[in-house]
């Protein structure tokens, strides 16, 4: 019987086994997991925190329970994994270091939460791992005046949150604007005053410190008392029980081939520690999404189990919200072509969100990008306050099937009153780029 050991049972890992026991049930497939919880979202963490809902049980789709009666799968919670010898085929585990034999491995340890220094963390508070967010929440509910440093996905979340709860919140962004890495200074400018009536956003400011266990936050342009601080500056891949062991690339992740495999023969990556293409550069890239760990896994597992299966890579769709403005990227971004020196065209259209007739419509602003030469759709950036995650969908599948402007201004689109227009903002933004506008 061929031995898989899966190292994490987050969504990439447990997508990983579930499929394998599918697909081979002759495999004997063992999963260890260090925390509690498995199947779990920790994009669910910010509205856990700002009391959504109150199970933590809700963050996992499935308890360790129906793995293990259910789908046969050999899953050890609470277990640490200590070390590593791939050439030995072993993994060390646990306070005693018990031996763990594999024939295959599939490494899904995800990611861990980026450092910044501090003289003690009494109150110094990280929002990333769910089995962490019940301690998390009670917390910093006790507190009245929060720093988040970092104005990404996650800052923003965050803040939004804590603000929901009350609090003072003071955002410390080294960026120049709130979601940076998602939108360019024009599609920002809908945005930042929306953060900006509830929080009091510090931009191109960094932190330099934190000291006090979390009360004072010293940056390269002043000094904040506060009751807590959040660090919220983004997450790196959680690969170094493999670090010297297989090929690293981008931001430290584990240099896989499409077909998830290793630099190793019989080692795997899945999920947020490992690396993907990029569909539009072409270039290495690290995507830390759940839509992307699972299919990673699900590609992992038919490969595991000897039926071929290939990942096409990433186009880098994202998506958040503040209050009731939404906002998604995919693609590159304006700042992304021109670090590139790619040649690209644009389109930005400011429209609504249904007839002019119909009641109760939001004003949406579509940004896109394409290749000057070709027309091919590189980037999308949508702002607005309903129907943004099915249009940036569309442009997602639009980016990953290399379709140009052309193409999506002549996509048979559905129009109904209550929730479109007949010109789309999506197709008037390819209709501008098409038609030399």
């Amino acid at each position: 019987m061929e031995r898989v050991l899966v190292i994490g049972g987050g969504a990439a890992g447990m997508t990983t086994a579930s499929w394998i026991r599918r697909l081979a049930p002759e495999m004997k497939v063992t999963v260890l997991e260090s925390t509690s919880m498995v199947s779990h979202a920790p994009c669910g963490v910010p509205y856990f925190l700002e009391g959504l809902f109150d199970d933590p049980k809700l963050f996992m789709t499935y308890e360790p329970s129906f793995f293990i009666q259910k789908r046969g799968i050999d899953l050890r919670v609470g277990v640490k994994v200590r070390e590593i010898d791939i050439p030995s085929r072993v993994a060390k585990v646990g306070e005693k270091n018990e031996k763990v034999e594999f024939d295959y491995l599939v490494v899904a340890t995800g990611s861990v939460p980026s450092e910044i220094k501090t003289d003690g963390n009494e109150r110094v508070f990280f929002v990333h791992h769910p089995a962490h967010a019940d301690e998390l929440r009670r917390s910093l509910w006790s507190l009245e005046k929060v720093a988040v440093i970092g104005g990404g996905i996650l800052g923003v979340e965050t803040s939004e949150a804590l603000v929901s709860r009350g609090k003072k919140v003071i955002m410390i962004h080294h960026g120049d604007r709130p979601l940076n890495r998602m939108l360019d200074d024009d599609m920002a400018s809908f945005l930042s005053p929306k953060i900006a009536s509830d929080v009091d956003m510090r931009l191109s400011e960094s932190v330099l410190e934190i000291k006090d266990s979390g009360r004072t936050v010293i940056t390269d342009k002043g000094e904040y008392k506060v009751d807590g601080t959040v660090v919220a500056v983004g997450v790196k891949p959680n690969s170094s029980l493999v670090k010297g062991q297989l090929e690293l690339g981008v931001h430290g992740a584990i240099v896989v081939n499409d077909k998830m495999e290793t630099s190793k023969k019989g080692v795997y990556a899945v999920g947020d520690v490992a690396q993907s293409i990029n569909v539009i550069t072409g270039k290495p890239d690290w995507v830390p999404y759940a839509p992307v760990a699972n299919k990673m896994g699900f590609v992992a597992a038919f490969n595991v189990a000897g039926l071929e299966r290939r990942f096409p890579g990433v186009v880098g769709t994202m998506i958040t919200k503040y209050k009731e403005t939404q906002i998604g990227k995919v693609g590159i971004t304006h700042e992304d072509a021109v670090k590139s020196n790619m040649k690209v065209v644009e389109a930005k259209v400011q429209h609504k969100t249904r007839a002019r007739y119909y009641p109760g419509s939001k004003d949406i602003w579509v940004k896109l990008i394409a290749e000057e030469s070709s027309g091919r759709i590189l980037g999308a950036q949508i702002v607005g306050e309903e129907e943004v995650l099915g249009r940036l969908d569309v442009l997602a599948l639009a980016m990953m099937k290399r379709l140009t402007v052309e193409d999506l201004f002549f996509m048979e689109n559905a129009y109904l009153p209550a929730v479109a227009r007949v010109w789309d903002p999506i197709v008037l933004a390819a209709r501008k780029i098409y038609a030399g506008d």
